[in-house]
């Protein structure tokens, strides 16, 4: 199974406790599913279909502890694509008034339909929970972290998106929108934003799981942080070390190194002999030992003499 698949698993596991949250829930899956079907004078088929066979018998129970609705159970193949989906039907007599128990009838919208629930239909936030997780039991879908971060609602209407939107910001979770393919899709690229829908919705073990990949993601990539900071580092220092013994060479080759003062003839002296030594290093094989700055400063000292020279300057040493 794939984790997408996981996680609605573990949804459908987060059994609604109240009637409002389940007709919040089910208004979801009728929307996002396109399972709503009007047949003329107040009659409405509806349908839920899904990959996923948990998610049917999920409605299933749903409708009939809820809506006092027993459906139907079947499966409907596609030759074209090999793939079978599993759907659930509901009495036709019974259509009218689920539709009214979910909020989306309206006399007055076409085909008395609403494009989304009425306000009286997601008043808690445990109901706009129950919503936000049927419309991703049908149309949602995240991938697997170890990949990438994503997680989106495919809804077939602009409104309908702007509503899912709506209800992920009052959840403090920032979401966007896009149009593809005649769909309007939702989605989520943070990966702690994610973690925190999968977590609204009642996929517990999936955020889990996403949060462990996002630690290591972020161990491994703070580690290469630092071997690309050491190496670069590494590379600096060894850069450094060959221009300052091209220095003393040149100053040795001008001048002679005698002509230096005692600090900078050993400062010189050391550099040749450990040409990979860092500058704390050189600074203990100086006698008496010095410190980093003083290092620094003595090798200063002879870049300037050297570039004095390469000038043609008079050096006063």
């Amino acid at each position: 199974m794939s984790f997408a698949s996981d996680a609605r698993g573990e949804m459908v596991r987060e059994r609604a406790d109240q009637v409002c949250c389940a007709r919040a829930e089910v208004a979801a899956a009728l929307l996002f599913g396109g399972g709503i079907a009007y047949r003329g004078r107040g009659r409405y088929l509806l349908r839920v279909a899904s990959p996923d066979a948990f998610v049917v018998r999920h409605y299933f129970v749903l409708c009939k502890r809820f809506f006092g609705v027993t459906g139907e159970i079947g499966t409907l193949h596609t030759d074209q694509l090999n793939m079978t989906r599993y759907q659930l039907l509901l009495p036709q007599e019974d259509g009218l008034q689920v539709l009214q128990d979910c909020g989306l009838f309206d006399e007055s919208a076409l085909f008395g339909l609403r494009a989304a629930p009425d306000d009286k239909t997601l008043v808690y936030a445990c109901c706009r929970k129950a919503f936000l997780r049927g419309a991703f039991l049908l149309a949602g879908t995240v991938n697997n972290p170890e990949r990438s971060y994503h997680l989106e609602f495919a809804a077939p209407s602009e409104e309908l998106a702007e509503f899912v939107i709506k209800l992920l910001n009052y959840f403090e979770i920032s979401a966007k929108k896009a149009c593809r393919k005649a769909k309007f899709v939702v989605y989520l690229k943070d990966g702690g934003q994610i973690a925190d829908a999968l977590t609204l919705m009642g996929a517990m073990n999936a955020r889990m799981a996403m949060e462990n990949v996002r630690v290591k993601k972020e161990v491994r990539n703070r580690v290469n942080r630092q071997m690309n900071c050491d190496e670069r580092n590494l590379a600096r220092q060894i850069e450094n070390a060959q221009a300052q013994i091209a220095d003393i060479a040149l100053i040795e080759r001008e001048i002679g190194l005698k002509r230096l003062p005692a600090p900078l003839r050993e400062m010189a002296r050391v550099r040749a002999e450990h040409p990979e030594g860092s500058l704390s290093a050189l600074g203990e094989f100086c006698k008496p030992p010095i410190g980093k700055s003083g290092v620094n400063s003595r090798l200063r000292r002879l870049r300037e003499i050297a570039a004095r020279l390469r000038a043609g300057e008079d050096t006063d040493i």
